[in-house]
């Protein structure tokens, strides 16, 4: 009996120790708002130039996703245009897909949206679709939207970083973006861990 009892204790000694010099992958210290507990993004299906995209369409790889408009006059061109140069910095990875959403889709067909995505980086992807369903989708991702009687349309600038298996991880706000360092910095560390956490 006492014997039995000594080789529990051994073999529980050894599990620990096993256990504690296991290697692990330490956290990524990132400088967006990392959500502790990430939740699923919410699934879309919008229109494009060459036709109906989903999110699901991006499984497997880490999205960005940027909700403005092609009329936009100051931090839609400007957050595209920090998008591309990091998506250049970095080397112009398959692993990686920007999304740009229209939140004015009176005026941005999808090929308007998606020309518009194109004249930053032609691997980006603009997206438009029926009002209500491009309501829905940027109440879905927080996204705050007002427009006043001349056309322009106050909007969250945040870009949210999407993980491979389709949750919502980082959010990135506008002074994040336009330092480019630190948003490069994150995105070649999760790049790295092939989109793992």
């Amino acid at each position: 009996m006492q014997r039995n009892l000594i080789l529990v204790l051994l073999l529980l000694a050894a599990l620990g120790a096993a256990w504690a010099l296991w290697p692990r992958t330490p956290p990524l210290q990132l400088s967006g708002t990392v959500l502790k507990n990430p939740r699923p993004a919410p699934e879309f299906r919008l229109e494009s130039a060459s036709g109906p995209v989903s999110l699901a369409d991006y499984r497997g790889k880490v999205v960005l996703v940027f909700f403005g408009y092609a009329n936009c006059p100051d931090v839609c061109p400007l957050t595209l245009n920090h998008l591309a140069h990091i998506y250049r910095e970095l080397g112009e990875p398959e692993q990686l897909q920007v999304l740009a959403i229209s939140i004015d889709p009176a005026r941005d067909t999808p090929e308007a949206m998606d020309r518009y995505a194109k004249m930053f980086h032609p691997s980006f992807v603009g997206l438009s679709g029926p009002p209500k369903v491009i309501a829905k989708v940027a109440a879905g991702f927080f996204i705050y939207v007002r427009s006043d009687a001349s056309g322009y349309i106050d909007h969250t600038s945040t870009v949210t970083l999407i993980d491979p298996e389709g949750r919502i991880r980082v959010l990135y706000g506008q002074q994040l973006v336009e330092d480019e360092t630190a948003m490069l910095r994150d995105l070649r560390a999760i790049l790295e861990r092939k989109g793992r956490f």
